[in-house]
């Protein structure tokens, strides 16, 4: 009798995590969704308001939107207008939802040279997105 009760406990115990692993999806690669560039990104790293054109004086943020989990290396490139490399930033991520992650430059002495920029942002040494953005002087 207790002999028959294990192997109905043993039996039910393998279909039930046959069906639990049946149920449970596996999960996606961390891949790159989004890139917004702003002047300000909010507590989670959301841009404020996505835009192209700054002022000599911003910082400017590069908000990356993510998808998936695991462990992945984000980097970004920013370029001036002639070409030249401004800084070059390395971040490990490992995700476990869809979040945002941000890179940041400021003006060097004070303000940005006037000029078109641009920042590629790459994932794994793979997918890659480029932003192009302008530091101009806008009227008040």
């Amino acid at each position: 009798m207790i002999e028959s009760i294990r192997k109905r406990a043993a039996v039910a115990c393998a279909a039930l995590s046959i069906a639990l692993a049946a149920c449970s999806a596996p999960s996606e690669p961390v891949k790159m969704v989004s890139v917004d560039l702003t002047h300000e990104v909010d507590e989670h790293n959301e841009p404020r308001s996505a835009r192209e054109t700054f002022a000599p004086t911003s910082t400017i943020y590069a908000s990356i939107a993510t998808e998936g989990t695991g462990n992945a290396t984000l980097t970004a490139k920013w370029t001036d207008p002639s070409g030249k490399v401004l800084a070059d930033q390395t971040q490990t991520i490992n995700p476990t939802k869809p979040q945002h992650f941000e890179f940041h430059i400021p003006p060097t002495a004070g303000e940005h040279p006037l000029g078109r920029y641009k920042v590629v942002i790459s994932l794994n040494g793979g997918s890659t997105r480029t932003r192009e953005f302008e530091i101009r002087v806008t009227p008040h």
